[in-house]
């Protein structure tokens, strides 16, 4: 009897345990996501590590009630409608509908991880915030190395790890960045002489990767950003020279891309992309419609199987493609129900944001946190229901962030 009661001790502090190493975790997973070798490591580590993690965490009675949370309780209601959904769209195939209930139940994973990890982020963002400067800064600098050494700066940037596409390392780094800047200004740790060279050395790196991926929207998003951080920190007055320095960025920036050669072509090349066909894109799911508004096609359902295809796209050699949008890819793929739901879950945080007891300085700032999602998700991405992808970092990664920050931080 004793050894089935020391058996059963020990398998009842197995979910502590867990819990108290899921920091740990989190970090090995940012740092798998924007600097491994390999692009799908991540991906595993999530499935074989993270994923028996959070399940174990089941188990513990802290970890059940966070389901009372609204927000998690809104968004783990519209995945599960999404992958319903599905089911009743007539562009679904028995794979599409597979990879639907896939997509939805990991996506629950990573807002379930993102519940247990971030209130260790907020409550220890002396030590977070150090070490998201230096991922930030090593995942920008081995970019920009692997784009001098082996492609002589031709072509566009990219990184290691998940950020294997040009849009997806400007918009992770962009974001990382934005989360760092906003822990350093609420920790007043902007006054110390080693965090200022360490944000100011990551910042540039961060600016330089940015501009060599030639990714548009994620540029101009950083861009509107960092003025509104230099005018806020100036009107505010929390830190002129540092408002300065971030005006200064895209200004030295600019002048250098002035002067040097090779400004033409890079300036061609963006432009020559013109929209990138997505204004075609576009004009595709709206003027060929799916049976139903209310529905969308359909999660994740292959663009080659939409009516807009043979009836638009193939004759007007348009690449068919996703909607390269995650607010308009939540409108074809959920339909307007799930739209409702995104919009519902936008309103919460900003109201939460709002009703949160602090300055209006720090509500301005996490507006503009969650605005800064808004435009690096205007033109890019699919929706924001996915499987494994560092489109999680974009969009999840800083929305529960904002939101648990509210949370643990009431005066």
């Amino acid at each position: 009897m004793k050894k089935i009661d020391a058996t059963s001790k020990n398998w009842s502090s197995v979910p502590q345990i867990v819990e108290e190493k899921m920091p740990l975790l989190l970090a090995i997973w940012l740092f798998l996501a924007v600097l491994a070798p390999h692009q799908e490591m991540y991906k595993v580590y999530f499935h074989i590590i993270v994923v028996p993690a959070v399940i174990i965490l089941f188990f513990n009675k802290n970890i059940r009630s966070a389901y009372k949370d609204p927000l998690l309780f809104t968004a783990l209601t519209f995945f599960g409608y999404a992958a319903l959904a599905t089911f009743f769209t007539d562009f679904g195939t028995t794979q599409s509908q597979i990879r639907a209930i896939r997509w939805t139940v990991e996506a629950s994973f990573c807002l379930l991880a993102f519940w247990v990890w971030m209130p260790n982020v907020i409550k220890r963002k002396e030590w977070w915030s150090k070490y998201l400067l230096l991922i930030t800064f090593l995942a920008g600098l081995a970019a920009i190395l692997n784009f001098w050494l082996f492609q002589n700066f031709e072509g566009r940037l990219t990184g290691f790890g998940g950020l294997h596409n040009p849009i997806q390392i400007s918009s992770v780094l962009i974001i990382l960045m934005a989360i760092i800047h906003f822990m350093l200004v609420t920790n007043k740790k902007t006054d110390n002489i080693q965090k200022q060279i360490s944000f100011i050395a990551t910042a540039i790196i961060v600016f330089a990767a940015v501009f060599f991926s030639e990714s548009r929207g994620p540029i101009g998003a950083m861009l509107i950003y960092i003025s509104f951080l230099a005018i806020l920190n100036l009107l505010t007055g929390i830190d002129k020279k540092h408002s300065l320095f971030l005006l200064l960025i895209p200004l030295l920036g600019s002048l250098a891309f002035i002067f040097i050669e090779e400004t033409r072509h890079y300036i061609d090349d963006l432009l020559s992309r013109g929209m990138s066909y997505r204004l075609d894109i576009w004009y595709g799911y709206f003027n060929f419609p799916p049976d139903t508004w209310w529905l969308g096609f359909g999660l994740d359902n292959e663009p080659k199987m939409l009516p807009a295809v043979n009836a638009y796209w193939e004759p007007n050699n348009i690449v068919i493609t996703h909607p390269h949008s995650i607010f308009l890819g939540t409108l074809f793929e959920t339909g307007i129900i799930g739209t409702l739901f995104l919009l519902f879950m936008c309103i919460m945080i900003i109201t939460m944001i709002l009703k949160t007891p602090h300055s209006s300085k720090i509500k301005i700032r996490l507006l503009g946190l969650l605005f800064l999602i808004t435009l690096l998700g205007l033109t890019t991405g699919q929706g924001v229901i996915y499987s494994v992808k560092t489109y999680w970092i974009i969009i999840w990664f800083p929305i529960v962030y904002i939101w648990m920050w509210c949370k643990l931080n009431k005066i």
